[in-house]
């Protein structure tokens, strides 16, 4: 396998529009690294750029080592799944496999054993015969990852491959494309708009926004310490909390201040800041609450219970708070709290006062949504 590095890539069309911009980042050999954002943010397109199917407009990359950005596809020795699996109806799940050794005119002795290792490798070893019009959708995924393996590249490369499974099968095959790609020992880059899918299957992953690498790290770092606002709210089911308010800094100490600035919340920060304009981002299970109005010199705000969502070991609790992003607050209460009276959680239209944890905010710019 190998490694692939992107040095400043950019993708510049004949209209002037960018549509990758600058980008910089290294999956190591051996790494599973997704590329995950919204829709139009360019994971695509640099996916694209590192397969060869869209030319190169700024930048280098090198695969191995070896700078690529002239190379033709069939030379760059990566292989690609598409979205749509891309398989030739007329052709049995053995010959769809075996199409791009027959190509490289490998021999039909070496042909029948790297398919059938492959096929053995994926469970679809008694597939081998029939079409696939004969075949679910999670079937044909699988002929298609096969393809690639048989191939042996230096480096894997999967466009959405699940977006048309269902959820259920999703679920599976996420799982049966991270153990194959540990089996391998491959070099996967792995291109989701699903952060759940990035954040379950990711060693690294590089968030993207407008073209921009927003931040690239392991789901951990990325889950912790997002790098920007957007990061925050982008990964993270529900969505990251933010507070829109602003950085007070008296006698070495900072505060934020939200709202009119009758209530401020310490924030315990190493060094003391400038005031300036901020929002303060909180994860819905950092959030403490109880029924009731504010009552105790601890509470940090009320107010009123509008949604509950029961997500299995989890329930997430939608707080109508005017100082929140969109006026609604989300919390996340696990079972084992609920059953233990802790949240004291009832019923819809419940005054809540809840608190926020100073030692569990993040800051981020107003201006630049960059993170403090």
């Amino acid at each position: 396998m190998a490694e692939v590095q992107l040095h400043n890539l950019e993708k510049r069309y004949d209209n002037d529009t960018t549509a990758v911009k600058g980008i910089t980042f290294t999956a190591h050999d051996g790494e599973f690294v997704v590329l995950v954002g919204p829709s139009g943010c360019g994971k695509s397109t640099t996916l694209r750029m590192v397969a060869g199917l869209e030319e190169i407009t700024g930048g280098d990359l090198l695969i191995d080592g070896q700078r690529m950005n002239d190379r033709e596809p069939k030379d760059r020795d990566v292989a690609m799944v598409f979205q749509n699996y891309a398989l030739y109806p007329h052709m049995t799940v053995f010959e769809n496999m075996a199409f791009p050794l027959k190509m490289r005119k490998v021999a039909k002795p070496q042909i029948q054993t790297q398919v059938e290792q492959a096929a053995k490798l994926l469970g679809i070893d008694n597939l081998l015969k029939r079409k696939p019009k004969e075949l679910s959708g999670g079937e044909r995924q699988r002929v298609a990852v096969g393809r690639a393996i048989v191939r042996k590249p230096k480096v894997f490369l999967f466009d959405e491959p699940l977006s048309n499974l269902d959820a259920a099968l999703r679920t599976q095959m996420r799982a049966e494309l991270k153990r194959i790609q540990r089996r391998l020992g491959a070099t996967m880059l792995y291109v989701t708009h699903d952060q759940v899918e990035a954040m379950t299957m990711g060693d690294r992953i590089a968030v993207m926004n407008k073209g921009e690498l927003e931040q690239y790290g392991t789901p951990t770092e990325i889950y912790g310490e997002p790098a920007s606002a957007f990061v925050a709210r982008f990964l993270g089911s529900p969505a990251m909390n933010l507070i829109p308010g602003g950085i007070v800094s008296e006698e070495g100490i900072s505060f934020f201040i939200f709202g009119k600035g009758e209530m401020s919340l310490k924030i315990p920060l190493p060094n003391q800041l400038p005031s300036m304009n901020v929002d303060l981002g909180i994860r819905p299970e950092s959030i403490q609450f109880s029924v009731g109005p504010q009552n105790s010199s601890n509470a940090f705000a009320s107010g009123k219970l509008i949604l509950i969502e029961p997500i299995g070991s989890v329930t997430h609790y939608h707080i109508e708070w005017p100082d929140a992003f969109g006026g609604t607050l989300v919390a996340s209460v696990s079972h084992s709290q609920m059953v233990s009276g802790q949240s004291g959680i009832s019923k819809l239209g419940d005054v809540v006062s809840f608190e926020i944890p100073s030692n569990t905010v993040h800051l981020f710019d107003r201006d630049t949504g960059k993170r403090l």
